[in-house]
């Protein structure tokens, strides 16, 4: 099922079966306004689950969990709470995704967005932009 899964993404489908995708990434580059003011952060872990919308609406449900531990606060390991997204282009083997909607509070999914690199039938890497901020974040193998 995972296969059919990958197979809607990389076709543009945002109508997937059932299914997930999981990125697993122990290191990342922060940009913003397109300068790297964070270099390499080897050894921290975080996880992106793609999968159907759970809300049932069309699109994508993306999550990011912080495997290094639970938020003080919270209490969990969510970095970044779901956001649903939608397949905006495919250029080659590059997949940009985008939030649409309102979450519960009001707040914007519009604000951010995914784009997948894609090689050999698998994510090699995750950048997550947060447009509101001009904020990106590449996160590696």
């Amino acid at each position: 099922m995972e296969d059919i899964f990958f197979e809607s993404i990389i076709t543009g489908n945002n109508n997937p079966p059932s299914g997930s995708l999981i990125f697993t990434s122990s290191d990342h580059i922060r940009f913003q306004n397109g300068v790297d003011v964070s270099g390499h952060n080897h050894g921290a872990n975080r996880r992106f689950i793609i999968e159907r919308n759970i809300d049932g609406n069309d699109g994508y449900s993306v999550t990011m969990y912080n495997l290094d531990g639970n938020h003080p606060f919270w209490q969990n390991n969510i970095q970044m709470a779901t956001k649903q997204m939608r397949i905006e282009s495919i250029s080659d083997n590059i997949i940009q995704m985008r939030g649409y909607g309102v979450n519960q509070l009001g707040a914007s999914f519009a604000d951010y967005g995914i784009v997948l690199l894609i090689e050999e039938k698998t994510i090699k890497r995750i950048q997550l932009n947060l447009y509101d901020r001009n904020i990106s974040i590449v996160y590696l193998k």
